[in-house]
């Protein structure tokens, strides 16, 4: 199992691919996921399913466009999508699709999901953490929660845990304790730190790589272009 990051940029779009021998997963679908899965050549026959963090657009944006392309190609098999319970935006985007659509020919099969939950798919097991991550505009102006969570993914003896967005949370630290691999928000300079925005919006690089050692390997991601 490994993981790629195809583009991971905070406030514009957020994907990462999880290869599996032949087997596709990917983790959230910000705008350009659809171009990125094609300039890799990813056969999109084993694309087997999308699992979302959360539902702010740099994370679900290309949700559409996947399914859209899939509905062109006459994909055949069901595509599974997993997002966090309560998380209107990927099942209002799933819900258009389907509106405007009675022609495709493949089963979108949706599940939500939260804290606790486990999901075991062919030779894949998924462990569910809630992450806390609050809605924000302008510059880190806090309006209120939203849901969100990280997924652990284990095959055989490696771990793979991805926070998505995220503040400091209980959640976090047991997402990434003892992992192989841990994809981070270090979305944060050290000059927007505060104890608000570290608890309710994202980490800083700092922070992340601080937490980061609680597994054996932290990469960063939902990077500031600037960063």
């Amino acid at each position: 199992m490994e993981a790629t990051i195809l583009y991971s940029s905070a406030g514009i779009a957020s994907q990462i691919l999880l290869s599996l021998d032949r087997d596709y997963y990917l983790v959230d679908v910000g705008d350009g996921t659809l171009r990125d899965l094609i300039s890799l050549k990813i056969d999109f026959l084993n694309l087997k399913g999308i699992f979302i963090t959360h539902g702010h657009f740099d994370h679900v944006s290309g949700l559409h466009a996947i399914i859209g392309h899939l509905r062109v190609i006459e994909r055949k098999s069901m595509m599974r999508i997993i997002y966090p319970k309560k998380c209107i935006e990927a099942r209002e985007i799933i819900h258009a699709f389907q509106r405007c659509y009675h022609d495709f020919s493949f089963q979108i099969k949706t599940q939500e999901v939260e804290r606790g939950d486990e999901i075991n798919l062919k030779g894949l097991k998924i462990k569910i953490f809630q992450m806390q991550h609050w809605a924000a505009v302008g510059v880190n102006r806090i309006l209120h929660p939203d849901v969100a969570v990280g997924y652990q993914f284990i095959q055989n003896d490696k771990t793979i845990a991805i926070s998505g967005d995220t503040g400091m949370c209980p959640g976090l630290i047991e997402l990434v304790r003892g992992v192989d691999e841990a994809y981070i928000d270090s979305t944060l300079t050290e000059a927007e730190v505060t104890d608000e925005i570290l608890t309710y919006l994202h980490l800083s690089r700092k922070r992340a790589e601080k937490i980061g050692k609680l597994a054996k390997k932290y990469i960063p991601i939902h990077l500031q272009q600037n960063g």
